[in-house]
């Protein structure tokens, strides 16, 4: 539905992370168990909370104990692009990796932390600012619509 964001403007800067330090190899064994990690541009989230989506058989379980920079960047589901730190990517790659961080910063909250071993080939500063936050567009319009059959509306990445 047109005009119904309730945010106005672009969405806010991306959050600092905390000082935590991970690995690599600590990350991938966040993919399963109390605490789901992943990361994007390094920045390693808590993505527990969406266990539907990012556990066992969910639609991103890919994603979970990895860093999936390449793969939101350019929009893949390739497993063998996870953990990718070397790439070139387009500006409008990089804008919609902009807009994947701010969905993550607003959906996950804070970043736990960063990876200390691996740098990607691109940082923060070279990402234009987020313009959207994906899928909010439709988490609005599920507010519109009252749930058919009582059911809450299926939670999205």
């Amino acid at each position: 539905s047109a005009g119904g964001n309730k945010r106005k403007g672009p969405p806010p800067p991306p959050s600092a992370p905390a000082s935590r330090k991970f690995t690599l190899k600590e990350l991938h064994e966040h993919s399963e168990g109390k605490q789901l990690l992943t990361a994007v541009l390094g920045r390693v989230y808590d993505v527990s909370v969406a266990r539907d989506l990012f556990g066992k058989k969910g639609p991103y379980e890919m994603f979970t104990g990895h860093d999936g920079t390449f793969n939101l960047a350019v929009m893949s589901m390739k497993t063998n692009t996870l953990d990718k730190f070397d790439y070139e990517l387009e500006d409008e790659d990089k804008a919609c990796l902009a807009d994947w961080i701010a969905y993550f910063d607003s959906r996950y909250g804070c970043p736990l932390g960063t990876l200390r071993d691996r740098r990607h080939g691109i940082a923060l500063k070279d990402l234009p600012r987020a313009t959207k936050i994906p899928f909010e567009e439709l988490d609005e319009d599920d507010e519109d619509t009252p749930p058919s059959g009582g059911q809450p509306p299926t939670s999205k990445l």
